[in-house]
């Protein structure tokens, strides 16, 4: 699983950890939902997630990121914030991949660096 998060909206550290969460919950709900073949593996060996940064302050980027994902079949999710704190209502925060095999997500997220 790993979950890309956007580093121009200048969100504090518990505002970040509060949306990789809700990235988490969903992909895992997703997972369920749709019988998510990579699911039970995951589960098994720890559930590992994997969070990265993206420097664009572009929210077409994270779009293109998520429907990348989709156009080859892995789990994915967008975070759309509730604009109750640090952001306005709605501004996408997170994208979240996974669970699936590491390669298949290292297609897309390869050029992102460790948030």
């Amino acid at each position: 699983m790993v979950i890309i998060i956007r580093t121009d909206l200048k969100m504090g550290r518990g505002k970040i950890a509060s949306q990789t969460a809700h990235a988490a919950v969903l992909l895992y709900k997703s997972s369920i939902e749709n019988s998510n073949p990579h699911l039970k593996t995951w589960l098994n060996y720890g559930q590992p997630k994997v969070v990265l940064k993206i420097d664009s302050n572009c929210e077409s980027d994270m779009k293109n990121i998520y429907n990348l994902a989709l156009k080859n079949n892995l789990n994915s999710c967008i975070v759309r914030d509730a604009g109750k704190t640090q952001v306005g209502i709605g501004t996408l925060t997170a994208v979240g991949i996974g669970p699936n095999r590491a390669d298949e997500i290292d297609k897309i997220t390869n050029g992102f660096k460790l948030l």
